[in-house]
């Protein structure tokens, strides 16, 4: 893969992801009021997992970034 689509895909990830929590994290409410405990359970585990994978993405972006820092100035395409 190349770095600036590695940049691309960890930065919409890096910024996705944090909106899919906060939906997680109001579709948790919703089923805790309705009563639902055992799928509150399962959203709050996916909640947990999208945290990982965010976390996972911040360091990839890092790591992306620096890459495609460390490649070089690019000529622009004529």
């Amino acid at each position: 893969m190349r770095s600036r689509t590695a940049v691309k895909v960890f930065l919409a990830l890096v910024l996705g992801l944090p909106l899919l929590q906060a939906v997680l994290v109001w579709v948790g409410g919703l089923l805790r009021a309705m009563g639902d405990a055992a799928t509150t359970a399962v959203v709050g585990h996916v909640n947990t997992a999208v945290g990982i994978a965010w976390l996972v993405s911040v360091v990839g972006l890092v790591v992306a970034l620096a890459v495609q820092t460390l490649d070089g100035p690019h000529e622009p395409e004529a």
